[in-house]
């Protein structure tokens, strides 16, 4: 007889009355699925209503026999064949001993083992058999039935109000009984399960990956099939996927989904308390140096492993902000703050212009914006300038967008007009110039450097000579590090300005020629050449470099509007007799420092590096005034290293600088790209790792080397 039965199987076996020939020491017996079995689908499907046997032949049961003090006594394998699926046998010498016994089902002599490809799944099958009576076997199990060719990790549930089912473990929850079991195959997937009391009902569900996909209250049936179909993950995988200790650090194993704005993994596990991990995605490694639950956190590639205590864990990542926030598995995430976004430049002193939303999701839009050649623009956020978009080219022309970046360089107009700019956000952001009330859907994508338009220039018909003009030079004419201006007059020419006797106060002077009075800077003129002899001219242009003067002394400037045009004569000098320079003067020769053994290092981002690009540090207030350093590889890591020069130490301020190949003198004129002023750490990191994907000023960390 039956004395106990704990199965998580499929089978509703059926009583077989065959005798048993217990002369030739063998025994057989029968598992059968009957062919009216069930099927309750969670999305229920009519057309097949009757289901394969389980069994498919040349499949193995060891039918393990012990004694009541659970010493194992003998194992006997009994197997099917393809012709008779149902039939197991077993010839094996002294397999008549089980009769009268105990014995356990199993694949292995061990608990948990599937029996058979797709058979019965026991924990402590327990068998009396009477030899006096036929052998039978009866089941109450039912299986779960699916297939799934994803790549996540399948959760099989069942929950119910009473303590009633069986997979591989159980907990209690939220005063329900529930049952769960994970699964990676792939293909045909079979899964037991047993009723361990009378239940009516159940519910059935399932997830990937932590993503709840479907449930479904269903009345339970002994013997049934519940045909779940085909597992679909109902997110598309994201290109970003969560690597860590939980893991092995393996990319791609946890990966995450396309859920609303952001990209989720569901109920990631990490054990132990010094658990970490990353987000890995578009070949970026984001880090933050701490996290807090429930709260939005900066994801940087210049950051660390993320640390987090042992849990599970619901993870969502903005990709359009790099924001990163973990709640416990099943809570609810906050919401993200929206940004008031701003456009900024210095068209309005680098101060904010409020962008409006549009009617198209993430689209805002700063409409009639008066922008002139020149102009440097970014947008960001109106509270701070932690977060803010540039470009990584420059000269942006009407009616293009352009793709911008995170914390990217200034973007530049290239022709003065009245603009409606648009910015839509998200993993790929741009930027639009659009004509005032133009359709920004017709727009172009620029994708190189823009050409600079000059403003046209009116000439006046009659002039006064010496009326004060809106012109001025501007630069450090006291030599205190503060950029003065020096208002020009007009001459008797038409668009010709003058500013007389000004002192240069040192070789190799930077200035530049703008609007007086103006505090935006919105209109200037630069160099074409960086290098200025004078007692000569030289072209001048909208949005030009600064320009050095290469020699101190007391000179007039003269400024051509008209054919743009800058001279530098002594006093007294025709400016129309000299000529023009076209090619840079003789580049300062500059001596490095005596330095120090304190070295400092930077690890410059992808952008840094482009164009042969070399490096140098600048510091200021030591004792020796200020000073630059060139910088030199470290190593072949990509890494750059200087010492500190005499009268320096660590905790003074630095700021690293890209600088110009084609020169070797360290200065203002030659720097390409800068970060913002910093001072070197005291506590033993001596490493700046620059922001991936920005240029100026993008921000960055320290570490150590």
């Amino acid at each position: 007889m039956l004395v106990a039965l704990v199965m998580l199987g499929a089978a509703a076996c059926t009583e077989h009355n065959d005798s048993v020939d217990v002369s030739k020491e063998s025994l057989s017996f029968y598992a059968e699925i009957t062919n009216d079995a069930t099927r309750a689908d969670l999305e229920y499907d009519d057309v097949n209503k009757v289901w394969n046997t389980v069994w498919e032949g040349n499949e193995t049961i060891l039918v393990i026999h012990y004694n009541e003090n659970g010493n194992i006594l003998g194992e006997y394998p009994f197997t099917n064949s393809v012709d008779e699926p149902n039939k197991f046998t077993c010839n094996a010498d002294g397999v008549s001993a089980i009769k009268g016994g105990w014995v356990m089902l199993s694949y292995t002599p061990h608990f948990f083992s599937d029996l058979g490809k797709k058979g019965v799944y026991s924990e402590h099958v327990e068998f009396e058999f009477d030899p006096s009576q036929p052998i039978k076997m009866e089941a109450f199990n039912s299986y779960l039935r699916y297939t799934y060719n994803g790549s996540g990790k399948v959760t099989l549930s069942l929950k119910s109000e009473d303590d009633a089912f069986l997979f591989y473990t159980q907990n209690t929850r939220d005063n329900y009984y529930s049952t769960y079991t994970e699964r990676s195959e792939t293909g045909e997937n079979w899964v037991s399960f047993l009723r361990m009391q009378y239940v009516e009902e159940f519910v059935l569900s399932y997830s990937i990956d932590g993503v709840e996909c479907k449930e479904k209250t269903i009345n339970f049936k002994p013997g049934t099939i519940y045909n779940l179909g085909e597992l679909t993950m109902p997110y598309e995988t994201s290109a970003y996927s969560v690597v860590g200790t939980n893991n092995g650090w393996e990319a791609g194993k946890t990966p995450m989904y396309l859920v609303g704005d952001y990209a989720v993994a569901y109920g990631v596990e990490f054990a132990g308390a010094d658990s970490k991990f990353k987000i890995l995605g578009n070949d970026k490694w984001l880090g933050a140096a701490s996290l807090a639950l429930n709260t939005w956190t900066n994801l940087s590639t210049d950051a660390g492993d993320i640390a987090i205590a042992a849990g599970t864990y619901d993870i969502y990542f903005s990709e359009a902000r790099t924001m990163l926030c973990v709640v416990e598995a099943g809570a609810t995430v906050p919401e993200l703050a929206e940004i008031e976004w701003a456009l900024a430049g210095n068209f309005n002193n680098w101060g904010n212009t409020t962008m409006s939303q549009t009617e198209v999701a993430n689209l805002f839009v700063a409409k009639g914006v008066e922008l002139t050649t020149g102009t440097a623009i970014k947008v960001k956020d109106a509270a701070t300038w932690d977060t803010s978009y540039g470009g990584g080219i420059s000269n942006l022309e009407a009616n293009k967008w352009m793709t911008v970046y995170s914390n990217g360089a200034d973007i530049v107009i290239a022709k003065s007009g009245i603009y409606d700019v648009y910015f839509q956000y998200g993993a790929t952001a741009k930027l639009y110039l659009i004509d005032a009330d133009g359709d920004y859907t017709a727009a172009t994508e620029q994708t190189a450097n823009g050409t600079l338009v000059p403003d046209e220039i009116e000439t006046p018909d009659e002039v006064t000579p010496g009326e004060a003009s809106e012109w001025a030079i501007i630069g450090d004419f006291n030599g205190d590090g503060v950029w003065v201006e020096k208002q020009m007059v007009t001459t008797a020419t038409p668009n010709v300005f003058v500013v007389e006797g000004v002192t240069v106060p040192k070789d190799y002077f930077s200035m530049l020629v703008k609007k007086y009075g103006d505090a935006s800077w919105s209109v200037k003129y630069g160099g074409g050449i960086v290098y200025f002899n004078p007692g000569n001219s030289m072209k001048v242009y909208q949005g030009g470099t600064d320009i050095s003067i290469t020699k101190a002394g007391t000179y007039d400037f003269y400024f051509d509007l008209t054919n743009s045009y800058l001279y530098v004569v002594e006093p007294g000098v025709d400016y129309t007799t000299v000529a023009e320079q076209t090619v840079n003067g003789e580049e300062p020769k500059q001596e490095e420092p005596e330095v120090t053994e304190k070295v400092i290092y930077l690890k410059p981002n992808s952008n840094w590096k482009q164009s042969n690009a070399r490096f140098a540090i600048y510091v200021w207030g030591g004792t020796a005034g200020e000073k630059w350093v060139s910088m030199t590889a470290s190593d072949t890591s990509g890494v750059y290293q200087a010492y500190l020069p005499e009268g320096y130490d660590y905790g003074c301020n630095i700021i690293f600088c890209r600088m110009n190949p084609s020169t070797t003198a360290n200065n203002w004129n030659n720097k390409w790209n800068q970060t913002s002023d910093l001072k070197t750490p005291t506590d033993g990191k001596n490493m700046y790792t620059v922001k991936d994907g920005t240029w100026d000023k993008g921000g960055g960390s320290w570490s150590v080397k």
